[in-house]
C-alpha cells in the first residue's frame, strides 16, 4: 500500500439501512452505491461558487461529489458537495430530513468535528458543502493494524479517544443564538463515525441521524444507531439524551484499547446483554490491562446514564489524566508517525516529514541495510493470525429484520445510519461522507448509474 493508497476523503455521511444497524443491510433495506468515482465529462459550474470534479457516490437520497470552490486572486479550495437528488427536492419530508442534518452539522466549529462550510440552493436542489479531509475511519485503522500484526497503540488509541470526548463535549454543550443549549445529540457514535487524519487528528462525522432541540419533529418510535454501540436506553427504547453519546464512546474506547469487539454475535445477545449491563471489566480480558483506564471505560459504560459522565468534557479529563499519570507519550504527531509505519510496514512509502531525527541517523549509520524494511517487519502477524483477528473486528452481517426483531420494533422503525461510501478520490482511496439517509425508503440500485455495488458500514 503506498501513500495514496492509504489516504482516505471524508466529510459527512448519510444513512443507510445496513449502516444503522452495524451491517449490511438485506431483504430490501435502502443501500447506498459504492463506486469508483465517475469524472464528470468536463467539470460542470455548481451554484455561483462551485465546481463540480467528480461523482464519488449516489445514494437513494442524495449525490456526493468532489468539487473545488474557487474565488478571487486563484484562490481554490478542494470540497464535498453533497446534493440531494433533484427529483426528491419537492417531497418536504426527504428535504426537512435533508436540512435537518444542514442545520445541525453548520453550527459546529470544533478541530475535533467535521466542518460544513456552507448550506445552500442550486436550481432548486439543497445542498451542503463540506470538508474535504485525508484519512480514515478508526474501524478501517483498526483492521489494518490487526492485518499486520501492529494494533493502534494504547496511548494512542486513549489520545485519539481523548480527542472525541473533547469533540463530544463540544456538540453536547452548544448553544443556539438564543442563548439555551441545542441539546444535540449525535446518536451514532461508532469506529465508522470517528475519522483519523492523516496528521493524527480525529474527527465526529455524520450528523444524518443526529437529534437536536430544534429539530423538526420525528417519529418518536424511531431508534436511531448502530446496534453494537447502542445504549441501553436506546436498546430499551428509553429517553435518550447526551450521556448515551458517551455510552457509546465508552464502547469504542474498551474496543480500541483492547483490540477486540465488545458487542458482537447475534442481535438477541446483544440486545441482551445491552440491556442487563453484561459488560466483562478489560482487566477480565487483558490481566495487564491499566486499573485506572479500566476505571475510565466502566464508568462511561455504567448502565443507568445518571452513573455515566455527567459530561464528555469530564471523560476527557479523565484520559488526560491517565496519560499524563502513566507518563505515556502521544499526540497528533505521534500518531502521524504510527500511521506512516503502517504504511511502510505493508510496503508503502514514508512520508519523509514524518521520518524522525533518530530514525534517519540509524539510516544513515546502517549503510547498506533496508532500515524501513528492517524495522517495520515485525510489525507483520504471523501469516493467518492476522487476517483471522481482523476479520474477528468486522461488524456481523446481520439481518435487519433480525435486530429489529431483538429490540421489539418493526423493521421500518430503525433509523438508518451511515452508509459507508469507498471509492478513489483525485489518487487517493477515498471515503467521502455525505449521502443522507434515504427517507423515502426506496432502495438503491447496487446496479445502477455508475454503481458497482452495495456499500455497507464496516
Amino acid at each position: 500500500m503506498d501513500v495514496a493508497g492509504r489516504r482516505r476523503a471524508a466529510a459527512g455521511r448519510g444513512a443507510d439501512a445496513g449502516g444503522a444497524l452495524g451491517g449490511r443491510a438485506r431483504g430490501g433495506a435502502a443501500r447506498e452505491v459504492a463506486m469508483t468515482p465517475q469524472a464528470l465529462v468536463e467539470p460542470a459550474r455548481f451554484g455561483d461558487r462551485y465546481t463540480l470534479i467528480e461523482r464519488v457516490a449516489v445514494g437513494g437520497m442524495a449525490e456526493i461529489y468532489r468539487a473545488r470552490q474557487d474565488a478571487i486572486a486563484g484562490f481554490e479550495k478542494d470540497v464535498v458537495i453533497k446534493r440531494l437528488k433533484p427529483e426528491l427536492a419537492g417531497d418536504d419530508r426527504v428535504v426537512d430530513m435533508f436540512l435537518d442534518e444542514a442545520r445541525i452539522s453548520a453550527v459546529l466549529n470544533h478541530p475535533n468535528v467535521v466542518h460544513v462550510y456552507d448550506v445552500g440552493e442550486a436550481g432548486g436542489t439543497p445542498y451542503i458543502a463540506m470538508e474535504y479531509i485525508a484519512g480514515e475511519e478508526l474501524t478501517d485503522l483498526c483492521r489494518r493494524g490487526l492485518q499486520l500484526g501492529r494494533f493502534l497503540p494504547l496511548p494512542h488509541a486513549v489520545e485519539l479517544m481523548r480527542q472525541a470526548a473533547r469533540g463530544l463535549g463540544y456538540i453536547h454543550a452548544k448553544r443556539g443564538k438564543d442563548g439555551e443549549p441545542l441539546d444535540i445529540v449525535h446518536c451514532d457514535i461508532s469506529p465508522t463515525n470517528l475519522l483519523v487524519t492523516e496528521d493524527g487528528e480525529l474527527k465526529i462525522i455524520d450528523f444524518g441521524i443526529a437529534r437536536s432541540r430544534h429539530q423538526r419533529a420525528r417519529d418518536a418510535a424511531i431508534l436511531p444507531g448502530k446496534l453494537s454501540y447502542m445504549s441501553p436506553e436506546q436498546a430499551s427504547r428509553g429517553p435518550v439524551d447526551h450521556r448515551s453519546d458517551i455510552f457509546s464512546l465508552g464502547v469504542v474506547l474498551y474496543e480500541i484499547t483492547l483490540g477486540r469487539r465488545l458487542f458482537k454475535g447475534k442481535a438477541s445477545d446483544v440486545v441482551q446483554r445491552l440491556r442487563e449491563g453484561d459488560i466483562p471489566p478489560p482487566t477480565f480480558v487483558r490481566r495487564d490491562y491499566p486499573g485506572p483506564l479500566e476505571a475510565v471505560v466502566m464508568r462511561a459504560l455504567e448502565r443507568h446514564p445518571e452513573d455515566r459522565y455527567e459530561t464528555a468534557y469530564d471523560m476527557a479529563d479523565e484520559l488526560s489524566e491517565f496519560l499524563r499519570e502513566a507518563d505515556l507519550r502521544t499526540g497528533p504527531l505521534r500518531i502521524a508517525r504510527y500511521l506512516d509505519q503502517l504504511a511502510a510496514a505493508a510496503g508503502g512509502a514514508r512520508r519523509a516529514e514524518l521520518v524522525a531525527e533518530a530514525e534517519r541517523r540509524a539510516a544513515e549509520a546502517e549503510d547498506e541495510l533496508d532500515f524501513d524494511r528492517g524495522l517495520f517487519d515485525g510489525f507483520r502477524g504471523a501469516e493467518g493470525g492476522s487476517a483471522e483477528a481482523a476479520a474477528e473486528w468486522d461488524e456481523v452481517d446481520e439481518d435487519t429484520r433480525e435486530i429489529a426483531a431483538a429490540l421489539g420494533v418493526a423493521p421500518d422503525q430503525l433509523d438508518r445510519g451511515g452508509a459507508r461510501v469507498e471509492a478513489l478520490s483525485a489518487g487517493r482511496s477515498g471515503r467521502i461522507d455525505g449521502a443522507a439517509a434515504d427517507a423515502g425508503g426506496a432502495a438503491a440500485d447496487a446496479g445502477g448509474e455508475g454503481g458497482a455495488g452495495a456499500g455497507g458500514a464496516s
